[in-house]
């Protein structure tokens, strides 16, 4: 009896190494986890097993906290930001990751949806086109020859009458206006005067009419033709100027959808820039709050993330069902949200969250404005 006893006592339990292959971390001799960087005191060898063990366990382990985070970010509005900052961190994806990702997938998801849209009309045009030609062959006639009909018809209808010979002029001019030539020959500025006098629209125009005229001259080589110097700023305007006339005619070949999917990518990279601005703008509108700038930009973050979530939920439901005037619907829920998650959030009276609201709002729809004008040049000027 007592030799079981001693031989139980000193049974030890069976450890894969002394320390952590991740860190190097010292284990005291029964942990299954490391206690410093979290992983799984495991065999050096990676077989199979273990590879899918690993693959299964981290992605249930983000999605546990994925959906630990997206229904109350939805249902209950400000109550994860207030969650987050005050230390329950474990539970809830990092709002920037989160943020990143619902963005992507939503820029994603509609890239992917323009694409089926540019291919089903592009199939439509082929067929129209189709269409198009036969009728064209089946109707083909000369201008000159339906010129010549009319002008017979006219002269049939007033035969030797006062206005015949009217008729007669006004149909020759007609179709002189029709072959004449109206193109005309543009006065460079630079040649009228010199390159510190002509101003930006001037040397703009220069450019554009230039580029048109030599279309297959380099920035430098059309610099030097017309007589402007070579410096850092006319070279990057040229060039601005070569992408602006390109994406001009690329627009009016597709219909402006490759600017917009431009347009939209940009937008995707600018909210970076855009949302840190705002949230130095709602740090001053709540300064009188206990809050660090930081803790303003997880709310900022989340609410951003509501908004791409909701518009994929609608944007998707369009997609599938072509429902009709359902913008509306869409503003005014993520209106309410946004009210729900200040009242939440910073814990004021309904009527200071709703002044607060209203110039938050109108804060945001000018920069957002402004935003898009300014995004909207660089994607034209861009190549």
């Amino acid at each position: 009896m007592k030799f079981g006893l001693h031989l139980f006592k000193h049974k030890k339990i069976k450890i894969e190494n002394e320390a952590c292959l991740n860190c190097g971390q010292p284990f005291c001799g029964h942990e299954k986890f490391c206690s410093y960087c979290g992983q799984k005191n495991c065999s050096k060898k990676l077989y199979f097993s273990i590879f899918i063990n690993n693959l299964f366990s981290g992605f249930l382990s983000y999605d546990s906290r994925f959906w630990a985070t997206f229904i109350p970010l939805l249902s209950k509005p400000g109550k994860v930001s207030k969650d987050y900052i005050e230390g329950k961190r474990a539970r809830f994806v990092n709002p920037f990751q989160l943020y990143l990702n619902v963005s992507i997938i939503f820029f994603l998801v509609l890239g992917i949806s323009n694409k089926i849209d540019s291919n089903n009309s592009l199939l439509g045009e082929i067929m129209n086109e189709k269409k198009l030609d036969s009728i064209a062959q089946a109707n083909q006639q000369p201008i000159d020859s339906i010129i010549a009909k009319a002008k017979k018809e006219a002269l049939h209808k007033y035969p030797k009458d006062s206005i015949n010979e009217n008729i007669v002029t006004n149909f020759d001019n007609i179709v002189q206006l029709v072959k004449k030539d109206t193109t005309h020959k543009y006065v460079y500025n630079i040649k009228t005067d010199t390159t510190t006098k002509v101003n930006f629209f001037g040397k703009i125009n220069d450019f554009q009419n230039y580029h048109t005229q030599n279309p297959t001259l380099t920035a430098k080589q059309a610099l030097d033709s017309l007589g402007y110097k070579n410096t850092f700023w006319n070279q990057f305007y040229y060039q601005q100027t070569i992408n602006a006339l390109k994406n001009w005619e690329k627009s009016k070949s597709d219909g402006g959808k490759a600017y917009i999917n431009k347009v939209f990518s940009y937008i995707s990279i600018s909210l970076f820039v855009f949302l840190p601005i705002f949230t130095f703008f709602l740090m001053l509108l709540y300064i009188l709050q206990n809050f660090t700038y930081m803790e303003h930009l997880v709310f900022v973050f989340n609410t951003q993330t509501v908004f791409f979530l909701i518009l994929l939920i609608f944007y998707l439901l369009d997609f599938a069902f072509n429902m009709q005037n359902t913008a509306w619907v869409f503003i005014l829920l993520f209106l309410f949200y946004l009210y729900k998650a200040l009242r939440n959030f910073y814990k004021q009276s309904r009527i200071k969250t709703m002044v607060k609201f209203i110039i938050m709002t109108n804060f945001y729809l000018l920069l957002a404005v402004v935003g898009f004008v300014i995004v909207a040049a660089i994607s034209f000027v861009s190549s």
